[in-house]
């Protein structure tokens, strides 16, 4: 049985009661839900409620948890990018009148899932980098500046609220999962923490876990990213590919083989190198070998 070092009291959440999750004020009529894993925020306007993305994590405890706030029926849907644990449960809120906004590049990748029902088509799409709405009377700015995540990925910027919604960009407090924050262009990734800084906020949405973030945070996960680099630079640098292979008794004709020990063995070196950070992210001891695995990969071929 493989062990896991406890979750710091740092990077718990709340505790989720049997409603299965937990609804947090975010000040100016925006809240916060989670249940424990998933995450998004809404804001109650003065007609109605502006949802970020329908996850099927929560399904129908969405509904349940914006009717704990208001009876106003959700007007609309932002879908933030095109991935099902994030919207899969939009059909449960599609209704006659519902508004659901995205990149167009989102409603492209919706459109060729022609086998998909749990997420409707948007009816309105933007192309470009910005689009600004008013809502009721309620700033919104969504910006598309690259693909740090999926292509046609958002930055949600409520500024009078000083609100980020950036799903699927970090978790607050935890290492990123896997490879899965890594998994479109890797340089841009990097890029999009600085980006993030860019915005006047307080308070981050990021779609994961049970805690939403300070800007404190992301410059917190920008730093441990920038030592993944440092690390599977120096690794790449010092590990060599042919020395590796005589090591593991790789047949010299077996290429694949070849490569694989080689990027473990330079994923086990840039580990070595890592300064810790058990005391400051949690889940570093689960997912530090597929963080430098991605970034090692970044690094040698972009």
């Amino acid at each position: 049985m493989t062990e896991f070092a406890p979750v710091p009291d740092f990077a718990l959440g709340p505790d989720i009661p049997k409603s299965g999750y937990v609804v947090t004020d975010l000040g100016g009529d925006a809240y916060f839900v989670t249940q424990g894993m998933i995450n998004t925020m809404f804001l109650v306007t003065k007609k109605g409620v502006v949802l970020v993305d329908a996850s099927p994590f929560l399904a129908d405890k969405l509904l349940a948890a914006i009717e704990e706030v208001t009876p106003k029926p959700v007007t609309h849907l932002i879908y933030s990018h095109a991935h099902a644990d994030h919207i899969g449960a939009a059909h449960l809120l599609n209704r006659e009148g519902l508004k659901i906004i995205s990149h167009e590049i989102t409603g492209e990748f919706i459109k060729q899932a022609k086998h998909d029902d749990r997420r409707p088509m948007p009816t309105e799409t933007f192309s470009g980098r910005r689009k600004e709405m008013d809502i009721d009377g309620v700033r919104f700015v969504l910006d598309y500046t690259g693909d740090w995540h999926q292509a046609g990925n958002l930055f949600i910027h409520l500024r009078e609220q000083k609100i980020l919604a950036a799903m699927d960009s970090f978790a607050p407090k935890s290492a990123p999962f896997f490879r899965l924050y890594f998994s479109a262009h890797v340089p841009a990734y990097f890029d999009a923490m600085d980006q993030m800084l860019e915005y006047d906020f307080e308070t981050i949405v990021t779609g994961h876990m049970a805690l939403p973030g300070t800007p404190e945070d992301v410059a917190t996960n920008r730093e441990y990213i920038r030592d993944l680099r440092t690390a599977a630079s120096e690794a790449l640098r010092t590990v060599d590919m042919k020395q590796a292979a005589a090591a593991a008794k790789v047949a010299e004709n077996n290429k694949q083989a070849e490569i694989k020990v080689w990027m473990d063995a330079v994923v086990a070196r840039a580990a070595e190198l890592m300064p810790s950070w058990d005391k400051r992210l949690g889940g570093t001891d689960i997912f530090l070998a597929d963080n430098l695995n991605a970034v090692a990969w970044s690094v040698f071929i972009d």
